[in-house]
């Protein structure tokens, strides 16, 4: 028992803290792909990548997609970079790709004489009666999707829709959280007699290329566009998973890389080689430190004097390749890392973990051959080498998982 607690403290010891150590680059620098690369492919193959997602989004009940960028056979082994890495990752969720589809979807409601609402336009039935059912006093409730507008933007700068029936009332621009999108509102109470302005139900179902149009119009910023759908991953990131997955392989000449001081990463760099080396011509100014002597003299009842002396240094370091931040404040930010992704979590379930202190003893019976009986007990030591494999074989998997990521 004493062993078996032994090895899972190390374990414990090994998942918590070294992730934040391993995770250090060891030559203090790092082989990123930035968000300049992303953009650059995107651009080059945006055809391609809308397509599938308007052939994602065109089905009755849209599921998750996702295009992964991945390293291929052709020059990353040059680099250091190993092949198979996922450099990015497009990912659209079902809900997403609903509302794409809505915001592409021409409209087809229209009113009694023939006029036809803007595309975009939603009859809401939760609020709205139904023609031809509708009755004095009743209204109907239409929202009509802004394009280009994240919910942070809705309601500002607000720009009316050319509605084209009069006697709606614009009730104002909002986010919709049941479209995920930003509309306006419009509302007409029924008189119980003009028939004609009431708005027939229905709304327009776009088709992969009508799809396909309306996100290559949307800007970058929007958040159903494939750049705001597009996150680095590299070293250590693991992939959201999705229901249909395409790996497209990739070259340097592609997604093109550079190399950088480790604390220069921003968020949006895909890590490729976390331990690349240092650029030719890096040069390296050598630390300075300055030392400054106080001298307290005090003069004590007796007459007599006693000095001290106190030095204080300072360093400083100059080099462009210098790392600023602190071993405290790597160590938290990976501590943090960690203890959010579940498995740490995981690791608390070893606290409750318990081992029987005898194995069982079984029975079987049989009018042919009688009674028998197995005692486990007599195989105590199979079982212990069992747990012990089992135990060094998850130690083994958090090892991939934490030095070498989902590559």
């Amino acid at each position: 028992m004493t062993a078996y607690l032994l090895g899972i403290g190390v374990l414990a010891w090994m998942w918590a803290v070294t992730p934040a150590l391993a995770l250090i680059s060891a030559t203090g620098y790092v082989r990123v792909a930035s968000d300049s690369s992303k953009l650059l492919y995107l651009g080059a193959n945006r055809a391609a990548l809308i397509s599938t997602v308007a052939q994602a989004a065109a089905v009755t009940s849209p599921a998750s997609v996702a295009i992964r960028l991945v390293t291929g056979p052709v020059g990353w082994a040059a680099l250091g970079v190993s092949v198979g890495l996922a450099l990015y990752q497009m990912h659209y969720t079902p809900e997403e790709l609903t509302a794409v589809k809505q915001g592409a979807a021409p409209s087809n409601l229209q009113n009694g004489t023939g006029t036809v609402l803007p595309n975009g336009a939603v009859l809401e039935p939760a609020q709205s009666c139904v023609y031809p059912s509708c009755t004095a006093g009743q209204g109907q409730i239409v929202t009509v999707a802004i394009p280009n507008k994240t919910q942070a933007t809705c309601g500002l700068n607000v720009q009316p829709v050319a509605f084209p029936l009069s006697w709606f009332s614009n009730l104002g621009e909002a986010w919709s959280g049941t479209r995920n999108t930003c509309v306006q509102t419009f509302r007409y109470v029924y008189d119980g007699s003009t028939a004609n302005n009431l708005v027939r139900t229905g709304v327009g179902t776009a088709n992969q290329q009508q799809i396909a149009d309306y996100v290559s119009a949307l800007p970058a910023s929007d958040p159903k566009s494939i750049e705001s759908n597009t996150s680095p991953l590299g070293q250590g990131v693991s992939p959201t998973s999705a229901s249909t997955t395409t790996s497209t392989a990739v070259s340097p000449s592609e997604i093109p890389t550079t190399v950088k001081p480790v604390g220069q990463v921003a968020p949006t760099d895909a890590v490729v080689d976390p331990n690349a080396p240092k650029p030719a011509g890096t040069q390296t100014v050598p630390a300075t430190q300055t030392t400054t002597t106080t001298t307290t003299t005090t003069t004590n009842p007796d007459g007599s004097t006693t000095e001290a002396t106190q030095d204080t240094a300072s360093v400083s370091c100059s080099a462009g390749d210098h790392d600023p931040r602190s071993f405290g404040s790597i160590l938290q930010a990976h501590l943090t890392t960690w203890q959010g992704s579940g498995l740490l979590g995981t690791l608390s379930l070893l606290q409750s973990l318990t081992w029987p202190e005898a194995l069982p003893t079984i029975t079987f019976s049989s009018s042919t051959w009688g009674t028998h009986q197995v005692d486990f007990n007599q195989w105590a030591a199979v079982f212990t080498v069992l747990r012990t494999l089992t135990i060094a074989g998850a130690g083994f998997a958090a090892y991939r998982i934490i030095f070498v990521g989902g590559s």
